[in-house]
């Protein structure tokens, strides 16, 4: 018996197709489609949403998803208005998704800032990890997140698109 519809769209970007995945409830993962992360997001939808069965059509979560893409890359900040999200995790991994959302458009911030505000001083590798199963990427925007050192490292969609997404909030803000 499912348990769980998915609405899957390709949607585009000009850094490639992004798959987003949405419940009833709210949009559940939106990720530039890279075969690294396949597996990973097998492995998600397993642990998190059992019994599952993917419908490939939109539905007005997706379609307010590809609204708010379209707006994030036309540089209209002003009319970003995330769609309701379902995402499932630890309560970890919560925590860190909702830090993430809290730093503000064209800034950037470090894992270990993260770690500290999240009362974790030394936990800069926990968010890192929760950073990486990061399920909706930019309206999550997990490419904000740098090292301490003021280096780019690890994003899901690529370095140069981590590069690309910071340079792009950096020329409207």
């Amino acid at each position: 018996m499912t348990q769980y519809i998915l609405n899957r769209s390709v949607l585009d970007t000009p850094y490639g197709k992004m798959a987003a995945l949405a419940t009833e409830k709210g949009l559940s993962f939106l990720e530039f489609i890279k075969p690294n992360r396949d597996e990973l997001l097998t492995k998600r939808l397993n642990k998190w949403f059992r019994n599952y069965e993917i419908v490939d059509t939109s539905n007005s979560l997706i379609a307010r998803t590809a609204e708010w893409l379209e707006n994030y890359f036309s540089g209209k900040f002003d009319r970003l208005t995330a769609p309701p999200l379902d995402v499932r995790g630890t309560d970890f991994e919560l925590k860190v998704w909702q830090a993430l959302q809290r730093i503000p458009l064209g800034q950037t911030t470090s894992y270990k800032a993260l770690a500290i505000e999240l009362g974790i001083p030394e936990g800069s590798r926990a968010v890192g990890g929760a950073n990486r199963r990061n399920p909706v990427s930019l309206i999550i925007p997990c490419h904000r997140v740098i090292g301490q050192n003021g280096l780019l490292v690890g994003y899901g969609g690529g370095l140069e698109v981590k590069q690309a997404l910071i340079s792009h909030e950096g020329k409207f803000c």
